[in-house]
This record gives structure tokens, sequence and C-alpha cells, in this order.
């Protein structure tokens, strides 16, 4: 998503600490904001595998070859671009690092028959922006791993959901989830998918309005036999009877999913108002309505299911991007061997040329006002107007122009105003680029403001402003000055630009494929090739106040709004009006306001780009350890460091001297410690970019104190990011990004970017720390307070997230739910938080991390200048604030709640299993035991006995303490959770029987998929800092993690596997089984054409028992099983003791 997409403060909560970032969005077609569904289905599994061997014949056959597509100076990998004589065209993607040579001929000698429950691991890992609180630890996060690379092919094909029949909606998506059924050369269900997992790979899938994209991703050695079995899903697929009807329910389920979804129903809402019979208005996702209900049997849907299939999944339509360290020539034999064998009946795609835009087109129902009943808690006001098809524009991009300028937060800005006036704290502005935004028809571009209260009240008069702004533009014209500076910071970012993921970056592509010529595949929707005034000109124009569609979305009206109409799919309950007389003539003339004007030349746009050498002591450690700093691999430099002595290195600089006692090459060496900070510091040897990254994390006792010191800090935080807003845009614009958000013992402050700037960008973010909150307007403060109230409100209705909520809250001490910081927000006032400002800042410590391109000096002089600009004082031994582990009683609790959405049916079964405090040993036997079970979790509870679209096991890391979890989300109409509940059991007590008839030769294949995995690669310098930056918050600062945990797992054995079983199963001995069954209750759905007066239910827990069948259909265990007072339940755990770790001074 284009950073000129939007920009505003979004709140996310992990661990019961509500972060506020200030997010910086980059558009492509791998855009995280949708707004038609690209649905993705979980990855599926299959048991009974083969013993593969490859086996492909070499096929012979003449390719044209296309013209080679522009790449980053940066860029080394190599490019081809083919077409098969069936049409399809290829892009060959050779990655010149250490290439990897595959025989053909060889099987695979990890491969098992002794086991069927062998299986890659899964793993949502913890993301860069979560609190060491979030306890998802996994195998497979690729930031996680050092020194292989996976291989990646992606295959997409020029249909999707607007080629539904107008009688079966939904089909396009049901099509993409029956194509992985089996083929006839691979026959059995999921067959695909066992095989990649079992390798240490991935896959997916997912359908847009125009185009559906298959993908995976896999250790090298296995792409000739992935690519074989992938290939079949498009050669001879079966697509059986007995497989579309399970997949039938997964749709339904993953539509459960989505619908409580404020975006998902503004979107299909806003769908319904195009013409009948465009396509647009098609119910893309699919339910069981649509694909049974209204399907006459379950023959003519398999029937329809094949003849969309044959009509439009032909290779002429097809594009394919493969990327591995293989040689271009052999990537080419591979798809031409594979992907040549896919049929083409050279039809021409769906014929939308009659739907393409017209002004004339736009429906009364399309230009009308509409009052939407939120499910959330918020309050918006979106325009969108309807605009000609701006694919084929892509050279000049006028769409992200004028989206750059509606959405600057800088001074003179739109938001400027609106902020000021107290009526709006954030704006998204543009076209995401996917979805119904960008379409071969039509696009659309849209407006988005966040409203206060008050904001709410003057909604006529913020649209007025927004027209006025908009006015503005079309008067000034075109800017070339603007332009010219996109185009400069465009240019700079793709000459800089890091390595994708391989599987994203070839998804990415082959979209790309279907929209660009080939010499702009990879560029297409990154650069600005030219100005070009007069169609952004006419962009403009198109923007008036009588075409646009408002949507005003809220449930705070002073007067009630009498909702009086419902949309088909979603139930989305909504008032429809024309927008009165008296606005629409005000809006089409109104002149620009003064406090409006173009944002001025943007200072902080680097032109420094030289790289910093590493200093002596780096160049003379690596001179005696015989280490190529520029070519060597991480594994190698690690191994040369470890068997070497430690030394104590001196750093000078003039006056300025820093002492590394234990100077390693291969980790942060710590450069400062003090009562007052700690400052860890590496320079960059692998990706030398000119790019660097600063990390700050403010350690406060406040943090866990109270619930109310816990809301202040999340105020004052959200009160830093409005007051940073103007003054720090134009450096974000200028790819100097920043995030400042709550996390578990304080705040973090993270900047990264070009490093000629970036002290500039701490030194303003430290002065707006320094200032606090003294000079907040009392409206501006009840405005993020009722911003923050909702935000807590909108986590907690969210199923899994009010599962985390309780598993943490019973888990951990302190914990501060955000159900407490709800209860006290609201007693908080102006004169608390100027006070909490003050007393947050008299007392801290300061971690800090530098890593990239700058030099320690100048790391060690900006940390400085923080604790000047700052000025604090050190915290005492007894005031470090702590996250301690209760350890839970023998054999198994429940707990079961009621959802607090009152409109969501999804309900969630999280059993989570404890361990004890993390050792090398016990975190490699389970990371294994979890590679075996991710792929059986998903084949029995998923595809064979279809709880729930979403299910998955987990490993678990919380503050030093193992454990894992399975999860299902399941739908209330669907299973009661004691059903599924009982069905978690029933697997695991079969996993365990089946794991220990297993063979050592099973176990060896997870052992040597883990162990790769662990070894690959990093693909930017953002993931090593990530990583070393866990091991500092943690402060268990064990940056070598990697290895250590790659060696255990290679010492595991069949003996430890059992053992861990025995130990923590329900099925073994018991000694060390504790379990706690999170369920969360859905509420039951409601009659279709009912009208709801329901107001938002508070956020208090309603505990159920497992004799209450109100809205269960089974009881299940006895009272005492059941907790019914988290806070009476976990007075009296123990705690769990986990060691840490003492730096001493320097």
């Amino acid at each position: 998503m284009s950073k000129f997409w939007f920009r505003f403060i979004q709140f996310q909560i992990t661990s019961g600490s509500l972060h506020t970032k200030n997010t910086l969005n980059k558009m492509s077609k791998r855009s995280s904001f949708h707004r038609a569904p690209k649905f993705k289905p979980e990855v599926k599994a299959a048991n009974n595998r083969p013993k593969y061997s490859v086996t492909m014949s070499s096929r012979k056959e003449k390719v044209q070859v296309l013209p080679e597509p522009i790449k980053s100076v940066s860029d080394k990998k190599l490019y081809k671009t083919i077409r098969l004589e069936n049409g399809l065209t290829a892009l060959l993607i050779s990655d010149p690092s250490r290439q990897f040579i595959a025989d053909e001929n060889s099987s695979s000698e990890e491969e098992s028959s002794g086991s069927d429950e062998s299986s890659g691991a899964e793993s949502d890992g913890s993301k860069s922006g979560q609190s060491a609180a979030s306890d998802q630890h996994g195998s497979k996060k690729r930031s996680e791993f050092d020194e292989e690379k996976l291989a990646a092919c992606a295959l997409s094909v020029g249909v999707g959901s607007y080629s539904d029949p107008p009688e079966i909606q939904g089909l396009a998506h049901f099509v993409e989830h029956m194509v992985f059924m089996g083929s006839e050369k691979y026959p059995k269900e999921n067959e695909f998918d066992s095989f990649i997992k079992k390798k240490g790979g991935s896959d997916n899938a997912s359908t847009d309005c125009e185009i559906t994209t298959f993908y995976f991703e896999i250790q090298e050695k296995h792409l000739p036999q992935a690519m074989d079995i992938f290939s079949q899903f498009f050669v001879s697929p079966l697509m059986k009877k007995e497989a579309m009807q399970r997949e039938r329910e997964a749709i339904q389920s993953e539509f459960a999913i989505a619908a409580p979804s404020d975006s998902n129903r503004k979107d299909q809402l806003l769908s319904s108002t195009f013409p009948a019979g465009h396509p647009a208005r098609t119910f893309t996702w699919g339910d069981l309505r649509s694909l049974r209900e209204r399907v006459a049997g379950d023959e003519r849907l398999h029937a329809a299911a094949h003849r969309f299939r044959a009509r439009h999944y032909s290779a002429h339509r097809m594009t394919v991007a493969v990327q591995a360290r293989m040689e271009l020539s052999a990537l080419e034999q591979y798809v031409v061997n594979t992907f040549g064998q896919i049929p083409t009946n050279k039809l021409p795609s769906d014929d939308f040329s009659e739907f393409a835009f017209k002004p004339e087109m736009v429906s009364p129902e399309f230009k009308s006002l509409y009052y939407i009943k939120p499910v959330s808690d918020t309050t918006e006001v979106h325009l969108t107007w309807c605009m000609r098809s701006l694919i084929s524009e892509y050279e000049s991009k006028p769409h992200q122009y004028i989206s750059y300028l509606l959405g600057h937060e800088g001074k003179g800005s739109l938001l400027s105003y609106l902020k000021n006036r107290i009526w709006a704290l954030g704006i998204y502005t543009g076209n995401s680029e996917s979805g119904i935004d960008y379409t071969s028809m039509y696009s659309l571009f849209s407006i988005q403001v966040v409203l206060t209260k008050d904001g709410l009240e003057h909604v006529d008069e913020v649209l007025e402003a927004i027209f006025s702004y908009i006015n503005m533009l079309k008067k000034i014209g075109p800017s070339e000055r603007i332009y010219k500076e996109l185009k400069t910071i465009e240019e700079t970012s793709f000459r800089f630009e890091a390595e994708s993921q391989p599987a994203d970056y070839v998804e990415s592509l082959a979209e790309n494929m279907h929209f660009f010529p080939p010499e702009h595949y990879i560029s297409g929707d990154k650069l600005y090739y030219k100005f070009e005034p007069q169609r952004i000109t006419e962009l403009l124009d198109c923007m008036s106040a009588d075409m646009v569609n408002i949507m005003i979305l809220s449930n705070k009206h002073s007067t009630p709004i009498h909702y009086d109409a419902k949309e088909e799919w979603f139930g989305t309950e909504y008032k429809k009006i024309e927008k009165p007389k008296a606005w629409l003539d005000k809006w089409l003339n109104v002149e620009p306001y003064k406090d409006f004007h173009l944002p001025e030349k943007n200072i902080y746009i680097t032109t420094n780009f030289d790289l910093v050498p590493p200093a002596p002591p780096y160049l003379e450690e690596a001179e005696k350890l015989g280490v190529d700093l520029k070519n060597s691999s991480v594994k190698d430099i690690h191994k040369k460091v470890s068997s070497s002595e430690r030394d104590t290195k001196v750093l000078t600089q003039g006056e300025l001297m820093a002492t590394v006692n234990n100077f390693r090459l291969d980790q942060p060496n710590l450069l400062r410690k003090n009562r007052h900070m700690e400052l860890w510091y590496k320079p960059d040897f692998k990706f030398r970019l000119p790019t660097a990254l600063l990390y700050f994390y403010f350690i406060t006792p406040l943090s866990l104190r109270s619930p109310r010191e816990a809301c202040l800090i999340d105020l004052w935080t959200d009160v830093m990011q409005q007051g940073l807003k103007e003054e720090v845009y134009p450096a974000n614009m200028a790819d100097l990004a920043h995030s400042l958000y709550v996390s578990d013992k304080g705040f973090t402050l993270k900047v990264s970017g070009y490093n000629q700037n970036l002290h500039l960008l701490v030194a303003l973010v430290g002065r707006s720390v320094r200032a606090g909150a003294r000079s907040l307007p009392r409206a501006l403060f009840d405005a993020v307070r009722d911003v923050r109230a909702r935000t807590y409100h909108n986590v907690l209705i969210k199923p899994h997230k009010l599962a985390k909520d309780i598993r943490m809250n019973i888990l951990l001490e302190p914990y501060i739910s955000p159900r407490d910081k709800a209860a006290a927000i609201h007693n908080i006032t102006l004169a608390d938080l100027q006070d909490f400002s003050e007393r947050l800042l008299d007392k801290l410590y300061l971690q800090v991390l530098v890593q990239g391109n700058m030099p320690w000096h100048e790391a060690i002089k900006i940390s400085e200048n923080v604790l000047d600009t700052i000025k604090w004082e050190p915290l005492a031994e007894n005031e470090f604030p702590e996250v301690k582990v209760h350890r839970l009683p023998l054999g198994e609790r429940k707990i079961r709640v009621r959802s607090l959405n009152p409109s969501s049916t999804n309900s969630i079964v999280t059993n989570y299993y404890q361990g004890d405090a993390t050792t090398p040993k016990h975190t490699a036997a389970l990371e294994v035991l979890m590679m075996l079970m991710e792929e059986p979790v998903f084949d029995v509870l998923r595809t064979k006995e279809q709880l729930g679209y979403s299910v998955f096991s987990m490993m678990r890391y919380t503050f030093g303490v193992l454990g894992f979890s399975v999860t299902v989300n399941t739908q209330v109409d669907k299973f009661s959770v004691a059903h599924v509940e009982q069905r978690v059991e029933a697997f695991l007590k079969k996993f365990a029987r089946d794991t220990r008839r297993g063979g050592e030769r099973a176990l060896a294949a997870a052992r040597h998929a883990l162990t790769q995995l662990k070894h690959t690669t990093d693909y930017e310098l953002k993931e090593e800092v990530e990583r070393n930056w866990r091991e500092i918050v943690s402060r268990e600062y064990q940056f070598q993690r990697l290895f250590i945990e790659a060696e255990a797992i290679e010492q595991i054995r069949l003996a430890d596997i059992k053992s861990w079983i025995d130990d923590h199963f329900s099925s073994g001995n018991k000694s060390h089984f504790r379990k706690l069954s999170i369920q969360i209750v859905g509420n039951k759905p409601k009659d279709e054409n009912e009208i709801s007066d329901e107001k938002p239910k508070n956020l208090t827990l309603y505990y159920m028992e497992g004799n209450e069948d109100s809205v269960e259909n089974s009881a299940d265990g006895t009272d005492a099983d059941f907790i019914k007072d988290i806070d009476n339940f976990k007075k009296d755990l123990p705690i769990i003791d986990v060691p840490k770790v003492e730096l001493a001074q320097c």
C-alpha cells in the first residue's frame, strides 16, 4: 500500500498492552488493505504420503523470450521472461547468492514411511510490533532463521470473482479452494500441502476481483518436485464432489470469521450500489446461501465449478513467477516440464467493456448518503468516488499524487485543519490498487476520516472542509514540484530497496504480470515515469460533491438513527437518504480555506548515500579470524567467532571511547552500560545499504502498577503521536519511519531509514517526549481519550483477542487487562495526564539497539542526546518492573465466557498446555513435536471434522516459560465449544499414540526440516535487528539462539519426544500435565430480517458453567473444573522461576 494511501494512528493490542503505531504503508498489489477480500485459505494437510522421487521428463519446446524487467541497482538477482507454447508467461528469477544445484533424479533421503504425522511447523511468531508478552514462539517464522534460502513459485490466473455467474456467487473463490483437492497424477486430497509442510514450506491462495493467485515456498532442493505437484492442479485437477461439500463448509466458516468486520460490511454495501447486472455487485466471498441454498442441487454446483475451471483456467491466461538459487536455464527447464503441460483453450477472458466507466453509469444509490450501524465502536465518515480505470495509467499514477496531498498530515493540510478544530484525529486517502478499488472497468478513490464526537456533530462542516481542499487543488492545478518530489522519493526507495521474502515477491510479481509490460513487472507499481498534469486534473474534476458516495458509521449520534434497511449478505443495518440540498449547495460552491496550502519543500529528503566502513577493531578482528566481512555467511562468521577466544576491544573517536568486553563480530556489542541505559551496537556487514535502525525501550516502574496508570501511559503515547504528526510527517514521507507505542514495561520508540537524517528525527521525537502534555488542549485530550476507550472495546469484541486476554490474565503477574483499563479510562482527567507526564519521565531505564550504516560514535552521541534532552533519574534495582508466570495446577481447568460481541457467532476454543522454564533441550523437543503436529491437527480438525476454518497448533514462549496450544475458531450455530474441546483432546490422544509408534526415521525428517529453517537467511537487516531486539528487551541476551536451538534439535531423539508427551499430555503419566482450556462462546445469529436496536454491551465477563446450555447444546466437566473468578483462581498459584541475566557496567 502506498505511503500516499493513508496515514493514521493505528491501535493494536498485544498481551494486554495497547500499541500505538504511526503506520506508514506501501501500496502494491500485495496491499494489507483490501477493499474486497483476498481470500487466504488455511494451509491444508493430508496423511498417507508416498515416498517422493523426482522423475520428471525433460520437455523440449521453443519458448519466446520477452524483454527483461527493469530492476533496482541493489538487486543482484537475474531475470528472464519467457512465453511457453501454450501461452503461459513465466518470469524466472535466479538468485546468484550461493547457487544451489538440484539433482533431478535423487529422492529425499529424509522421507519417512514410518509415520504419517511428520509435517512442517506452524507459527505466527512474535511480530516486530508485539510486546515481549506475546508468547507466540515458532520454528517457521522466516525472520528467525539464517543461512538457507527458500525457493518460491506463484501462479496467477486472469479470472476472479467478477466472473462469477449471477446465480452462483462466490464460485471463483470456491474453485480456488477446490483445485487444491488433488489431481489425476497426485490424487490424494491435500497431498501438495502435506509435501510442502514436511519440507519446511508453506502454501496459500487468494481470490481477487479479476485475478486468482496460488503460491508456495519450500526448501530449494525440493522445488522441482513441488512444482510438479503444484502444476498438476492446473493440468488435471480432480475437484471431487465429496471434497466439494467439505470445502463449501470451509468457505462458510471463512465468511463467518469475516462477517463482523465493518470494513468488509461497508465494502459489500458499496458494491450493492452498482447498477443491476454490474460485476461489482457480486458477493465475492460465497457462503452456504450462495453455494448451496440458492443452487439447485450439488450436481449443479459440481458441474458449474468444473465448467468455470475449464473456461477460465487456461494456460494463455496464466502467469508464473519462480525464484531460487539456481541457474536461469535450470529454472526454465523446470517451468517447461511442469507448467508447459497446462492445456490452453485460447478463449478470450470475459468481456467487461460494456461496464467501462461512464459518469452516467453512476447510480443514484451510489450517489446517496448512508448512515451505517457499525459492529465495532467507531465513528468515521467515508467518501468514495467512482472514476475511470487507472490500471493503464501506472506510469503517471495521478491518483497517488492526489492521495498524497489529501492524506498529508503536515502544516496547511486537511487533517491539520480538522485536528485543530478537534473534529478528526486521522485520515485515510486513495486507492488500495487491489480488490474493488482497482479494476479493468473502473477505479474507486476514497477518503476516510476518523471523527471525534464533536466531528460527528459537525460532519457537514467536516465534509465541507474536504471539498474546500479539493477545490484548492483544482484551482492551484497540478504541481510539478510536488510530483518531482514524489518521483525522487520513490526512485531512491527503489534504488535501495531491501530484498523481499521469496513467497511474497513471486506472488506480487505474478499478479503484476497481468497489468504491466515485461519491462515494468518489477517497477510498474513503484516508480513515477512521467508527469501528466491533464490526467490529474481530470481525476480532480471527477471528485465533485454531487457524484460522491458518503457513508457515516457511528453508534454515537446525538439523535438516534432509525435504521430501516439491511444489506443482503452481511446483514449490515443502514439508512439511505439523499444528500441534504443545503449541504450539497455549500459543498459545490465552497472556496478554498485560507488555512490550506501545499506542503513546503521536504527538508528530510536524503542526499548522502555513502556507506560507513566498519571501525578498525571490527576489521582487525575479521582479519585475525580470517573472515571476509562482505562475503562470508553469517554461519561462517559464527563458527569462526565461536571457536576463538573473546577479546576486549577499545573503540576511540577523538575524545570518545568505548570499551567492549567479550567483543564479537556475530552479534551486537555492548558499548555503554550504566544506571541510566545500556547501548548495543552492530554495523551491517551483509546488506550494505545506506540505512540504519535505532530502537529505544524506555522502562518505567509505572507501566504495570495499576489499570489507571496503564491507561495513562496509553493516553500519553496517543497524545505524543498527535503532537508529533505535523512535524514528523515530512520525515516519514522521505522514508524516515518512526513508531512510538506502549510495551509491557514502558514505551518503545523505533526509528529507521536512510541514516543521514535519522539523528534529526530522534531529536525531534525526544523534544516532544520531554514537552509531554503540558500544552495539550482539553478538547483534544477528550477526543484522544474517547478514541482510546473505543480501542479497548474494539479489541475485546474480537473473540480471539478476548481468548488471549483471558489466558494472559490467568498466567501473568502482574497483568492489566483492557477490560480493567476500559473501566478506568473515563475517570482520568487532563490534569491527571499532565501530572503523569512529569512522573513518567522522572525515573527510567533505557535500552538501545543501533544497527546498520551508522558509526559507533554516532550511536553513542544519539543515545546520550536522548538522555540529555529527557533528563531522567535511574531506577533502583527493586523498581525494575518484572512480569512473572503463574504455574497452573496439575490437571485441567476450563474457563468459559460469553463473547462480548453480540453480532458475532464466532466461538474460540484454545487449549493451552503449560511446560516449565525453557531449556535448549525442552525447547527443541517441543519444536519438533509442534512440527509433527501441524499437519495432522489441520487435517483432522479442519479438513475431516470441519470444526472451523481456522485451526492451528502453536508453540508458546511466555516470558521464559514453554507451552503449546491448539486453537479452533468455530461458530456457535455449528458446534458447541464443549464438543470442540472434546475433539481437540481426542485428536491429541490419537496423535500421542501415533507419535509413540513412529520411528527415528520419521523424526529425522522433522529434525532436518527444522534445522534447515533455523538456518534460513535474513532477507533484510530488519529481520536480524528484530531478533536481536527481542533478546535485549527480554533481558535474555541469547543472540546466538538460532544456532543453540539448531544444535539442540539435532540431538533430539524419539525418547525425548515420548518423554514430553508422557509428562504433558492427558494420555501420559500426567506428572506435568497442566492444561487450561479457554472457551469463548459466540452469540446466536439474529433473524435475517430483524432490525436490531441492541446497544453495545459492556465489557464485563459473563462466566458460563459446564451444565449451562442456554447457548450450548452439550455439557462437559464438573463445576470444579470451571474457573468462575480469575482473580480468585490465580491468587494462590505459585510463580515459575525463570533465570535472569545480569550485565556488567561498562
